[in-house]
């Protein structure tokens, strides 16, 4: 886990951590997904364990406890989570299966999708009108409530694993190799011919920010970009190839995703390039989900939840301090390292404080620091354990004085 903290000579600091783990469920077992309706009330879910119906955990006080809710079955694995309103929530699973609750989860009744197929993707664009997704290019949609679904017309028979919408009119699909779209409410869908490595490369989750801009990401790290409503698709700088499974943007300039071996990557540029994040897990990261800016939650394969309450940004800022002389940035050690090293430096006038990590083409890896931050002498962890090995530089900028060092990943 990376972390900053003070040396002896810093008697007193405050520390705030990026992400760390809130809640291990026990038993363990494998969440699909985290959705919050808002600052505090969010659910998750997981496939049923030990024989046990209370597979859905509904938190009212923004992630300290979870309450088991019994979803009414034994054998059954949801997927996906829609949030209408604390009391109002829909989850979606295997064999077809919608169920509904409208009394916050104390009780959950089973709605007629007319479907045996998982069901994957879920979402509604208003009280009344959803829209679901899933194998064997399955799309089927509600006009009330969820209470009877038909079926779609659909142009494939792949996986469909996520649906969003960004008006009543116009949504879009994402699944193996295709990603599709809609402009008259769900009535027809076109294929938007969006770039794949293979023909079983899987685009996880999708997300749009207007009708022409959107992004999707999916296997080996790739995150892929368009801006005139998939007409032609980009490659973006992702820096990870582990597989992505969750992304969920902020604004427009600032977003996040998880994936495989617990990456975590921001960006702050609508998805130009992204910095990767340190996670306390090295596991599969399921679903990704952020309240406000800061406020953000990852569901885990083993059956935790993350949670970070400052965007996920590791800092310390001392109270109290022993002022040095200069402004110094040692060499990190031990070096070479695997996988994690450690960052001294030393700014003897306060100031706003940036470390970051580049690879050896000069792209930015992760941002250790970029806080204001008092005169003192620091020591900062970094934990490399989903980077590759190879040559990296890390640099310090505070005011006028930059200064860069190398080291080496061996793994």
């Amino acid at each position: 886990m990376k972390k900053i903290i003070l040396i002896l000579l810093i008697p007193f600091f405050t520390y705030s951590q990026g992400w760390f783990i809130q809640t291990t469920f026990s038993p363990a077992q494998s969440l699909q997904s985290v959705r919050f309706y808002d600052q505090n009330t969010g659910y998750t879910t997981a496939p049923l364990y030990n024989g046990s119906n209370f597979n859905i955990h509904k938190t009212t006080n923004a992630g300290a406890n979870w309450s088991d809710q019994n979803s009414g079955y034994t054998s059954m694995r949801f997927m996906a989570i829609w949030i209408q309103h604390p009391d109002t929530v829909y989850m979606s699973g295997n064999d077809g299966i919608i169920i509904r609750t409208v009394n916050g989860g104390t009780n959950w009744i089973t709605v007629n999708s007319e479907s045996t197929l998982q069901l994957w993707g879920l979402y509604f664009v208003n009280s009344l009108t959803g829209f679901t997704s899933g194998s064997t290019g399955r799309i089927m949609k509600t006009t009330n409530a969820g209470s009877n679904w038909f079926i779609i017309t659909s142009p494939t028979q792949t996986s469909l694993n996520s649906i969003y919408f960004i008006n009543e009119n116009t949504g879009f699909i994402s699944g193996y190799a295709i990603a599709l779209k809609t402009t008259n409410q769900g009535a027809s869908w076109v294929n938007m011919n969006a770039p794949f490595i293979s023909g079983f490369e899987n685009f996880r989750e999708i997300y749009f920010f207007n009708e022409n801009l959107g992004l999707y990401v999916s296997d080996a790290g790739r995150v892929v970009k368009t801006t005139n409503s998939g007409a032609t698709w980009n490659l973006m700088n992702s820096g990870t190839t582990q597989s992505l499974f969750g992304v969920k943007f902020i604004d427009a300039s600032t977003g996040y995703a998880c994936g495989n071996t617990g990456a975590i990557i921001r960006t702050t540029d609508g998805g130009e390039n992204w910095t990767t994040q340190t996670s306390p897990l090295s596991e599969i990261l399921t679903d990704i989900w952020f309240t406000n800016a800061n406020t953000g939650y990852i569901s885990s394969w083993s059956g935790k939840i993350l949670k970070t309450t400052n965007g996920g940004i590791t800092f310390i800022e001392p109270v109290s301090s022993e002022i040095p002389e200069k402004f110094s940035l040692e060499q990190n050690y031990p070096n070479p390292f695997n996988p994690v090293t450690k960052f001294k430096f030393s700014i003897p006038v306060s100031g706003n404080v940036v470390l970051k990590i580049f690879d050896v083409s000069g792209r930015e890896v992760t941002e250790l620091v970029n806080k204001p931050m008092q005169a003192g002498t620091y020591e900062a962890d970094w934990d490399a354990s989903v980077h590759s090995s190879g040559v990296y530089f890390y640099t310090i900028i505070s005011g006028d004085f930059t200064q860069t060092r190398k080291m080496v990943l061996i793994k």
